[in-house]
């Protein structure tokens, strides 16, 4: 019997060491704060990020930068503008009192006070129409055009222009029934048809066909070409290349050269 009391004494001891140590080793519970105690906000959510949006090129854009009135035909895909119209497309930008946008063919034809301006050049005219597509404007009925380039900035030791006459080059004005320009950042041409007439400060010339090349600074004259100058000499080509920046022009199978002989001075 005492053997059986010790036997149950020593295992009541062992069970009692046992729930000691799982006690001492279990996790303590957390805390709930206090009252008063302070709490620390949340931190905040992570930056949504943007969002990726494919953007146009500028050179598939039209803008119609002013207008009066508007009006959309949905069936025919056509917006008409009235009332002081300025809209542009690449670097070359179009005034006008009336202009019809064709959406479906990327097309526009314009009238009314006219006038197609681009960096180094102003077209006038009775009627334009633009194919946005091809980069192309097609001006005609009593069409001028005055080219006339900026000049660079003031090289150092020189001063800055005080007039704004300074600003420009030589003006080159051409007169002729219809221009084709070309605007694309690697052509910017115009071609003119028959008759034309270019001026210039220095000198006049007619012919049937010119090409101004404004990446190139040239107007080439063909076909009865026939220029004279402000001293009165006279020059008549198939073909004369003229600078529309510089003091020159080169010219091909020439005839009838006219030159005016300077008189002498008078003796005191």
């Amino acid at each position: 019997m005492r053997h059986w009391l010790v036997v149950s004494a020593a295992l009541g001891a062992a069970v009692l060491v046992v729930c000691l140590l799982v006690i001492a080793n279990a996790p303590v519970a957390a805390q709930a704060p206090a009252e008063n105690a302070e709490v620390a906000p949340p931190p905040p959510p992570p930056p949504l990020e943007p969002e990726e949006t494919e953007e146009e090129e500028d050179d598939d854009i039209v803008r119609i930068e002013h207008f009066d009135e508007l009006e959309h035909d949905a069936t025919q895909e056509l917006y008409y503008l009235s009332g002081n119209v300025i809209f542009s497309h690449q670097d070359v930008k179009f005034h006008c009192d009336e202009a019809w946008y064709y959406e479906a063919d990327d097309t526009a034809r314009a009238t009314g006070h006219l006038r197609v301006v681009a960096p180094e050049a102003t077209i006038t005219g009775d009627l334009a129409f633009a194919d946005f597509d091809a980069e192309v404007t097609t001006v005609t009925g009593n069409v001028v055009m005055i080219a006339q380039k900026k000049k660079g900035s003031a090289a150092e030791g020189e001063e800055e222009p005080t007039k704004f006459e300074e600003y420009r080059e030589k003006k080159t004005t051409i007169t002729c029934p219809k221009l084709v320009y070309e605007y694309a950042d690697d052509v910017k041409r115009a071609t003119f048809f028959a008759p034309i007439k270019a001026v210039q400060e220095d000198k006049t010339a007619w012919a049937d066909r010119a090409v101004y090349e404004d990446l190139k600074d040239i107007i080439t004259l063909t076909g009865n070409v026939r220029v004279k100058t402000k001293k009165g000499e006279e020059f008549r080509f198939a073909e004369v290349i003229i600078s529309v920046e510089e003091e020159w022009m080169k010219g091909k199978d020439g005839s009838g050269l006219t030159f005016r002989r300077r008189k002498k001075e008078e003796a005191d």
